[in-house]
């Protein structure tokens, strides 16, 4: 009993020293610190959605470094430490961000316009130039997130456009060349998928559209690819035609060099046709076909020099015979 009383002051001291050191020592706020975490994660989700480790790339590590620290010591000076590193690194990015996506947009824009886009498609147009410049407002107004959305509203509008654009000028190839009958079915198909691109585009389907655009254009190509293997083809006829021609009346002979360069002219129509290259092939074989022509034509013309150069040849020795039988008859006469 003696014994437990002696130790009963340390064991007294041994359950209050922790409460009094606890009392002292001023603890975490946890509010405080959930609130030092929901900023650091904030920042840090900003800084990765608008790119900072691709821009920054040894800034970002750093703010990294600080966050694994912060997660370590858990204490809010630490996480609003990272907070204000990853904050840093954001408004060195967001200058950079915004400028790569307008150079986009613009480099998508100005194609277009050069193609003649802005007067074909003067409303749709007109529609995406206010939704960039509201994109521009808004990172001006420091609304990023909704400026993110716009420009890349904007991107996709422009994108396409650019694809609707493409197969419009496709159709208009197709029609100029009267390739339609070619293919019918894929002519009909496209410019239906292509008129479902634009009202997609006018629902906002953005996505949609440029799907739809991209296969009429696919399309119209298929048929275009068609047309041009049947025109290669005629073309090839009649060049083949214009060659054996000029081969009959024996142009390789008579202007050698004119038939030489068609011939050569034909020869490479005829390897581009062999490696389906159809549309360089047809205007290839429309030139070899105009050459032969010019050679039948020259040989033709030598052929009627000649002619007539012989005619004047026999004319003139019809008149000296003549000349000499009135000389001989008139000095035969004088001898009498």
């Amino acid at each position: 009993m003696k014994k437990l009383l002696f130790f009963a002051p340390f064991i007294v001291a041994m359950l209050v020293l922790p409460c009094l050191i606890s009392a002292q020592t001023p603890q975490p706020d946890p509010a405080s610190t959930d609130a030092a975490i929901t900023r650091a994660e904030d920042a840090r989700k900003k800084a990765v959605d608008f790119e900072s480790p691709y821009y920054f790339p040894g800034e970002w590590e750093a703010a990294e470094a600080q966050y694994a620290n912060a997660g370590r010591t858990k204490t809010p000076a630490d996480y609003h430490a990272a907070a204000d590193a990853f904050d840093a690194v954001f408004k060195l990015t967001i200058p950079l961000y915004a400028q790569a996506r307008e150079d986009e947009i613009m480099a998508l824009r100005n194609s277009l316009v050069a193609a003649g886009a802005r007067v074909s498609f003067s409303e749709i147009f007109a529609l995406a130039d206010k939704t960039a410049l509201s994109a521009l407002n808004q990172y001006e107004a420091q609304d990023y997130y909704t400026a993110k959305a716009s420009a890349a509203k904007a991107l996709l509008m422009f994108q396409a456009m650019t694809s609707a654009h493409n197969a419009w000028l496709a159709q208009m190839e197709v029609k100029e060349r009267k390739f339609e009958s070619y293919d019918a079915d894929s002519f009909n198909r496209a410019g239906e998928t292509l008129n479902d691109a634009m009202a997609a585009y006018q629902a906002e389907n953005y996505s949609l559209a440029r799907e739809n655009a991209n296969e009429a254009l696919i399309r119209y190509n298929l048929v275009l690819s068609v047309g041009w293997a049947a025109y290669a083809e005629q073309r090839f006829l009649l060049a083949e035609a214009q060659r054996q021609t000029a081969l009959e009346i024996k142009a390789n002979i008579a202007v050698r060099d004119l038939f030489t360069e068609a011939d050569e002219a034909y020869k490479t129509s005829v390897a581009s046709y062999d490696s389906q290259k159809y549309e360089e092939a047809a205007k290839q074989f429309i030139s070899s076909e105009v050459l032969f022509a010019a050679a039948s034509a020259s040989t033709s013309e030598k052929r009627r020099n000649a002619a007539e150069a012989i005619r004047e040849a026999h004319e003139k020795i019809e008149k000296s015979d003549e000349a000499a039988r009135q000389a001989e008859i008139l000095i035969k006469g004088r001898s009498r």
